[in-house]
């Protein structure tokens, strides 16, 4: 919502404006206001923004039809404080109790208005916006648009607004707005940062081609394009994965990477019968599985086969893979030979072109964050949680589901990792928030808060160990024998992490709270 660069309104045609609004009618509180505005005091917001908010203008007003009331309310709510900067904006703003607030966010809420006409442009400019919106750029740290905004951009829950079906201009001023730091940066300053990485090109063609999707149309990444990239051996601690373009398209290979890729990106979707909770392989491996910092997957495929203590064997790719399903994704092993390992096989394969085999690269893993001086405390990570990772993974960790479809992932609770997981253990958790958490801004969380809210998130009830024999006591001393860092069969807040109907009774309590 909001106004950046309107043109001023002249104050005698404001007056005649106000004083031509009729009384409001027997109609709802926002239709009113939006419509006939409050006689004297404040404008209709239809003068600008239509009824159906529909926007105008060429994108001096922007879209407000079906955007989340509580994102529409706090942008009103800025307009009247002043921290977003807008004369008439704050004017209008000013003159609106906190029920009128209420009443026009949930009117626009509510609205359905046409899509703007896709503004055209040139092809290289709408595949180079593309590329950025559909992928991102893990290097400058620089997330894709739909990891926040949602499939399709539609939206990634009551922050974080739908992007599709916004005008162009008003999607690329913002964008410098948010550069520029002459509009908040939103929870946590997340487009702050990322909009401050972004040069002035980027933003318009992003813009164009964000403002060019239809209604359904889905996200995805450019393939096919001439490049003059090639492959080539790199080293192994300077390495960089093949450009997401170039990602093959032809053969029985390219097909199997590509839908590696997809199951990668959407696992219960892609390869549901194996999973048993509403995590995909990327909640871990962020960037597509590029990003240095977090245990990328060009960095795994060199490393196996290897022998690995958790099940006392040399393990293949393949059974690192079928570990992850039955612990991470709660599920169970799918067959070396089906076509879902097949498919993330070959993918983590194409990102590691280039990598020698046998020789353990840096970033294998997530980097160790040494524990603090003070060790770690659940209940300071408690607050930490509140002010950091809440916004994204709600109240109480089960993340955030906008039109259906998953955006945030769940922390804990009974769609997130089992009690086999590694991400279980306060030492693997913090070292991975340390480096990639807050999304976007990893390395920003001292090394104590890293620690101290790995603690909170890793002291709350999940989904069994498929190990338990029945005897907690028993699973724990031979599973769990991190116990520093493990708070499998402890007592707390009142329950018994691990124990049999632990997690129900937490799930029926806190089923309605995010």
């Amino acid at each position: 919502m909001g106004i950046r660069h309107a043109p001023t309104i002249l104050p005698g045609l404001l007056l005649a404006m106000l004083a031509a609004a009729p009384a409001g009618a027997a109609q709802p509180r926002g239709k009113t206001i939006v419509t006939q505005g409050i006689g004297g005091k404040v404008a209709p917001c239809a003068s600008c923004h239509q009824a159906n908010g529909h926007g105008g203008g060429n994108g001096t007003y922007p879209r407000l039809a079906g955007l989340p009331a509580p994102y529409i309310r706090a942008q009103l709510e800025a307009f009247r404080s002043g921290q977003r900067s807008n004369a008439i904006m704050h004017g209008i703003a000013s003159g609106l109790s906190d029920p009128d607030i209420r009443a026009v966010a949930a009117w626009f809420a509510g609205r359905k208005a046409p899509w703007p006409a896709p503004p055209g442009g040139a092809k290289a400019a709408v595949r180079a916006g593309q590329e950025l919106v559909a992928a991102g750029d893990p290097a400058r740290d620089v997330p894709a648009c739909q990891d926040c905004h949602g499939p399709g951009l539609r939206g990634g829950g009551p922050d974080i607004p739908p992007l599709a079906g916004q005008w162009q201009d008003y999607l690329e001023k913002q964008l410098q707005a948010f550069a520029d730091g002459s509009r908040p940066g939103g929870p946590l300053d997340l487009m702050g940062r990322i909009a401050h990485r972004l040069s002035a090109k980027e933003m318009h063609d992003a813009s164009m081609y964000i403002a060019g999707l239809r209604p359904g149309q889905s996200v995805e990444i450019p393939r096919g394009g001439k490049t003059s990239w090639k492959p080539k051996p790199q080293s192994p601690d300077s390495f960089t994965p093949p450009p997401e373009p170039t990602m093959p398209t032809a053969g029985k290979y390219g097909r199997m990477v590509q839908l590696g890729e997809k199951i990668f990106m959407d696992t219960p979707r892609y390869a549901g019968k194996y999973v048993g909770n509403s995590l995909s392989c990327r909640n871990c491996h962020t960037g597509r599985g590029r990003t240095a910092t977090s245990s990328p997957m060009w960095a795994a495929v060199p490393m196996y086969p290897k022998y690995r203590g958790k099940n006392d064997r040399v393990n293949t790719l393949q059974m690192r893979i079928q570990g992850c399903f039955r612990y991470s994704e709660n599920g169970k092993a799918p067959p070396p030979d089906g076509r879902v390992l097949v498919a993330l096989s070959s993918y983590m394969h194409w990102l590691a072109t280039g990598m020698p085999i046998g020789i353990k690269p840096k970033a294998s893993g997530y980097p160790k964050v040494t524990e603090p001086a003070a060790g770690f405390d659940r209940d300071r990570g408690r607050k930490v949680y509140a002010s950091h990772c809440a916004v994204c993974h709600g109240d109480h960790g089960q993340g955030r589901v906008v039109n259906g479809a998953r955006v945030f992932p769940a922390l804990w609770g009974p769609q997130s990792f089992n009690w086999g997981a590694g991400m279980h253990r306060v030492n693997t958790a913090a070292a991975f928030i340390k480096h990639n958490m807050p999304f976007s801004d990893g390395g920003s969380l001292s090394d104590q808060q890293a620690w101290d809210v790995a603690a909170w998130i890793a002291s709350q009830p999940r989904p069994q160990d498929p190990r338990f024999n029945g005897d907690l006591a028993a699973t724990a001393k031979r599973f769990h024998k991190h116990r520093k860092y493990d708070y499998y069969g402890r007592k707390l807040d009142g329950h018994t992490l691990g124990a049999p109907g632990t997690l129900g009774a937490w799930e029926k309590k806190h089923r309605a709270s995010d």
